[in-house]
């Protein structure tokens, strides 16, 4: 009799964790579901790599880098950023993003990069080397190195095909860069 008890005993108890757990699983399932964070039109400051980049953002998910601070010499523009859970991809470096650089002797900017506006580099006299990670020629703005000295510049575009390196030049010179392009 004890037998049969606790037989009865442990078939109730694992019906009653199934039923339990289905419960859980079902309430689990027919919650409201959490929004979709979409992108939106805004503007915020982000640390990325030690570098401190103030963003604008649209509501297509591209981000343009208005302001870039850093101490550092070497100075590391980041393909996206983040912000309130939002990853954005930087398209544009705007008019005088490079301003607060004044120690940045190299600047790398991601192949994400599309459009560099004029005067993105005044202020940045101690830039000697900018390094242009994109396979495709980007958008040189008039005025884009207005104030720097750009004879004693280098610009590396070594993952440009040379059809593609030969319409940077060519829109680089529009922009009245004067320096070495790689």
């Amino acid at each position: 009799m004890i037998k049969a008890m606790k037989k009865v005993l442990v078939c109730t108890l694992a019906a009653a964790l199934t039923l339990g757990s289905a419960a859980v699983a079902g309430a689990a399932t027919n919650s409201p579901a959490e929004p979709d964070v979409e992108p939106s039109k805004q503007t915020a400051t982000v640390t990325n790599n030690g570098v401190k980049e103030k963003v604008k953002t649209t509501a297509s998910g591209n981000a343009t880098i208005s302001k870039v601070t850093s101490t550092k010499k070497s100075v590391k523009v980041s393909s996206t950023v983040e912000i309130d859970g939002v990853e954005y991809k930087v398209t544009t470096i705007d008019a005088n993003a490079f301003a607060n650089c004044k120690k940045a002797t190299k600047v790398s900017l991601p192949a994400t990069v599309k459009t560099i506006k004029k005067g993105a580099f005044t202020g940045a006299k101690k830039v000697k080397t900018i390094v242009i990670n994109s396979k495709k020629s980007i958008t040189v703005k008039k005025g884009a190195f207005k104030g720097v000295n750009t004879k004693k510049m280098t610009i590396k575009a070594g993952k440009m095909s040379k059809k593609e390196l030969k319409k940077f030049k060519k829109a680089l010179k529009k922009a009245g860069f004067k320096g070495k392009v790689k």
